[in-house]
């Protein structure tokens, strides 16, 4: 079996957009190749929105993006990765498509006949869901401001675009209901006759207009087609639809000439109102709580079939050999999706080759992944689990405390993310939380014990219990119930009664009763709606509670940024080597084909900038003191903005980290503009001063003038070159911090997960910033530099590069090994044994111990290296004495020993990786 048909040596994704298109992912293969790299993995490839910077917002999931290059482009990425024997990982979205502007072909349909639309069912859309609304008509929320205000300002208006009537708004182009055609344009003057060059023309015409206002969605395209046609061919025919449709559109500053066509807007099967009105109002269920994402029902036969035509030919063909599923918890019925899934790609390959599935999934610390048929997740448990590893859990207990004092308030991090969960509940998804209610509401009525249960009761307890949740959601079939599963909702009920008084415990215990089927009712029929009920719920809580912590609470609270980050407990303390022991072993045995990410698209900030952070914990006095001085030199810097000074306390703290995480050594007008449009982002994100819904320019201003000043460099003595001083003490430990977490990635049970440029250090915040297109210069330095057993000095670009390069090498060599090796935990004993993180693996004769120093930023020299001396004391036991023996990244040998001097061994390389048996 060749290379790209197996679990991955190694995975490299890479972003792609109209800046860096398949063509350049074709340019990176070969260095890719060098560097050790067997997958390249894509963000999603199909036609998306013009101009998509993402590739997320898919129009047509059956055609490779033009913007991206086509299907051409394709096929010459895939003879290059050939070439090289190198698999292809495809990102696929199966829970939503874009529908900005109308251009995927399904929602237009829909747009234009409702629910009478062949694809009405593609769509998770609640016809009745809104009772203030009619029933029957969606709510599409698209308008940049009322809807009244946006007809009188005549943004909207009526046209013919040489195919069907539209509705234009800006640069958007709607389709007008068939059943509207005779309300816009009335039936053709019989004198108009007198202009056409076919007398026979005008009848014609006049017999469409009627067929099409009562056509069925299956004859209306016909009917349409015969109208354009006899429009093309008169031009006076052109001319009177126009003009009748000029008078329709009115005129500004007339507010009464509107009137006919607020009518007949009226009268479409969507109504189209202002993008603020989402969070209440919208009846189709959406990604998070993006409106230009509209989520699709892929559990019907239908759907999924139509969605996943592409990819099955692609897998079939060979050219795509493995999938990784987006958003997994957005779908109705996960293990469902996944199973088919498996079957659609089992039947496309032959049965000597594999294609691997994994899923985007985030875990909770002690949640696992469901027994789906996939080979794992895409790694954002083993990015928590290596990240807080760096972290001294005094220390972070300490930071705490300087946290509260610095703010002048104490954080009880538990309140806040509950109080953002719930926030994110009340408005982002108010609509969707109110669908819910009313399902419920309506299952209440039919027996006497929760008849007088109200329907704003039910809405508040459904959001109390959501924004208590201790994870994403759970994953109830049809048929069970998971026993912690249940516990997690009875927990989350309990504290919801506790935390909210407006939470009746009636409420609570008909909604706990239909989530748990417990007990179950009798009659089938409404079983099966309560079923249902517990799968839309579980669709709901996924995106409250990414929206809640990852959006909002990650950004209201920084008593350490290295650890506010998508996967992890932002108030954890770190982990103990013992659960990290725990961890991987029951990884290596349960889910050894899962991705082993450090950074991705989503993280809040990349690998590099989270472990300099992270020795903020090692730290916590010098940090203390650091921040109040700084935040005493800025004083004068404040500004005013509606009688208050800002930045506030909270804020100016998570400036100060974002600063030293970010620093790359330059004080330059890119460094400033990333500075701005991060802090930008960090202030909508948190919700409480401004936000994306109600931007307050004036406080956002303020603080973007204050960041403008502090980093004014200059003047001597100012903020820039304190905080230079201060990342230079960290940078020893940052950049052994970022050196072990390669070694974890590539050595420990999982497939190392590089994100474009993470071979060398990488000091990106979240999005836009880490979606810049990559530069392909450092990837093809860091793949063709020397990758031999002379390692450079540890704090340089270049060592990261080096081991990286090393240690896929080793994997290459021995992939089994990482494959199916087992994972036992190494006990190094002595003096600073506690600061050794050992582990062995071990597969028919293949052997591997690796020794990584952890919190250790007291014992390291300026250059990185681990003062002489310091583990001269520790020794690591080497399970079983072996005829050849050799430290795979210095060359010394330690054949026929039986333990290692940790001194030794870490004297040339502050970590080490040895190597014994046919693994040599």
């Amino acid at each position: 079996m060749s290379r790209r048909h197996k679990l991955p040596v190694a995975t490299y994704r890479l972003q792609l957009s109209g800046q860096f298109t398949l063509a350049d992912a074709a340019l990176a293969v070969p260095h890719l190749a060098a560097l050790g790299i067997s997958h390249v993995y894509l963000s999603p490839i199909f036609a998306a929105a013009p101009g998509s910077s993402h590739g997320y917002d898919v129009i047509d999931s059956n055609r490779v993006s033009p913007q991206l290059g086509g299907i051409e482009a394709l096929y010459v990425l895939d003879g290059v990765l050939r070439q090289h024997d190198m698999g292809l990982i495809l990102d696929i979205v199966p829970n939503h498509v874009g529908v900005v502007g109308a251009l995927n072909p399904w929602w237009r349909d829909v747009l234009r006949f409702g629910r009478r639309s062949e694809f009405a069912g593609f769509f998770d859309i609640d016809w009745d869901g809104q009772p203030q609304m009619p029933s029957g008509v969606l709510v599409y929320p698209s308008l940049g401001r009322p809807f009244g205000a946006a007809l009188e300002a005549g943004e909207l208006s009526l046209g013919y675009d040489g195919t069907e009537l539209v509705v234009h708004y800006f640069d958007q182009s709607l389709p007008l209901t068939p059943a509207s055609y005779l309300a816009a344009l009335g039936l053709p003057p019989s004198d108009l006759g007198e202009t056409l060059s076919d007398p026979g023309a005008l009848p014609s015409l006049a017999g469409l207009l009627e067929a099409i206002a009562n056509a069925t969605p299956a004859d209306a395209a016909n009917e349409l087609r015969g109208m354009a046609q006899i429009v093309e061919s008169e031009p006076s025919l052109r001319t009177w639809i126009d003009g009748r449709l000029a008078q329709i559109n009115g005129t500004a500053g007339d507010p009464a000439s509107f009137d006919e066509l607020e009518a007949i807007l009226g009268a479409q099967p969507y109504r189209l109102a202002y993008w603020r009105v989402s969070g209440e109002e919208i009846n189709y269920r959406r990604f998070f709580d993006v409106n230009s994402l509209a989520a699709l029902r892929v559990e019907v036969p239908q759907v999924f079939a139509a969605t996943h035509e592409l990819i099955a030919r692609l897998v079939r063909g060979g050219i795509v050999t493995g999938l990784r599923v987006d958003h997994v918890d957005g779908l109705y019925a996960p293990g469902e999706y996944l199973a088919r899934l498996r079957e659609l790609v089992d039947d496309a390959v032959p049965p000597e080759n594999i294609c691997p599935i994994w899923v985007e999934k985030i875990l909770a610390r002690d949640e696992r992944l469901p027994a789906w048929p996939v080979a794992g997740s895409t790694g954002y448990d083993f990015l928590a689990v290596a990240g807080e590893l760096a972290i001294s859990a005094n220390g972070a207990r300490a930071l705490a405390r300087a946290y509260d004092s610095f703010t002048g308030a104490r954080h009880v991090y538990d309140d806040i993310a509950y109080a953002a969960r719930k926030h994110v509940a009340e408005r982002s998804f108010a609509g969707e939380v109110t669908v819910l209610a009313l399902q419920l509401h309506r299952l209440s009525q039919r027996g006497r014990l929760y008849r007088d249960n109200t329907l704003a009761g039910l809405r508040e307890a459904i959001a109390a219990l959501i924004a208590c949740f201790p994870v994403y959601r759970t994953y109830f079939d049809e048929e069970g119930t998971d026993a912690s599963e249940a516990a997690w909702i009875r927990g989350a009920a309990t504290r919801a009664v506790l935390r909210d008084p407006d939470v009746t415990p009636e409420a609570m215990e008909f909604l706990t009763q239909v989530l748990l089927l417990s007990p179950e009712p009798e009659n089938e029929a409404e079983r099966a709606q309560w079923v249902h009920f517990r799968r839309r719920f579980q669709q709901v809580s996924a995106p409250v509670m990414a929206k809640g912590v990852e959006d909002t609470t990650l950004f209201r609270y920084s008593r350490l940024l290295a650890l506010n980050e998508v996967g992890c407990a932002a108030d954890s303390n770190g982990t103990s080597p013992e659960r990290a022991h725990a961890w991987f072993k029951s990884r290596s045995k349960e889910w050894p084909g899962s991705m082993s990410a450090t950074t991705t698209h989503d993280t809040k900030r990349s690998e590099d900038v989270r472990n300099r952070l992270a020795v903020l914990s090692e730290l916590p006095r010098e940090w203390g003191l650091a921040a109040r001085t700084w935040s005493r030199l800025n004083a004068t810097k404040r500004r005013q903005a509606d009688g208050r000074e800002v930045p506030d306390p909270d804020t100016e703290h998570y400036l100060y980290q974002t600063l030293i995480g970010a620093w790359e050594g330059r004080w330059d007008t890119a460094f400033h503009a990333r500075i701005e449009e991060h802090m930008t982002k960090a202030l909508r994100e948190a919700k409480l001063s401004t936000s994306w819904m109600k931007v307050d320019e004036a406080y956002e201003s303020a603080v973007l003038e204050f960041v403008r000043e502090i980093l004014d460099s200059r003047r001597r003595g100012t903020f820039p070159a304190q905080l230079d001083r201060f990342v230079a003490r960290l940078r020893p430990a940052a950049a052994l911090n970022s050196l072990v977490m390669v070694a974890l990635k590539c050595l420990a049970p999982g497939i190392p997960d590089f994100y474009q440029g993470s071979e060398l250090p990488i000091f990106q915040l979240t999005d836009p910033d880490n979606r810049r297109p990559m530069d392909l210069s450092g990837l093809s330095r860091a793949a063709h530099a020397d990758a031999g057993p002379v390692p450079p000095p540890p704090m340089t670009p270049e060592a990261k590069a080096w081991l990286t390069k090393r240690l896929l090498a080793l994997r290459g060599r021995a992939p089994d090994l990482f494959g199916e090796g087992g994972y036992r935990s190494v006990l190094a004993t002595g003096e600073h044994g506690a600061n050794l993180f050992c582990f062995f693996r071990e597969l028919e004769g293949q052997r591997l111990l690796v020794i990584l120093p952890r919190v250790v930023a007291g014992f390291l020299d300026a250059e990185g290296n681990i003062q002489p001396g310091t583990f001269d004391n520790t020794v690591v036991p080497l399970p079983g004495r072996s005829a050849s023996c050799s430290n795979w990244l210095t060359g010394e040998d330690y054949s026929e020993c039986e333990e290692v001097n940790a001194g030794a061994a870490l004297a040339r390389f502050p970590l080490a990786v040895l190597v014994q048996g046919e693994i040599q």
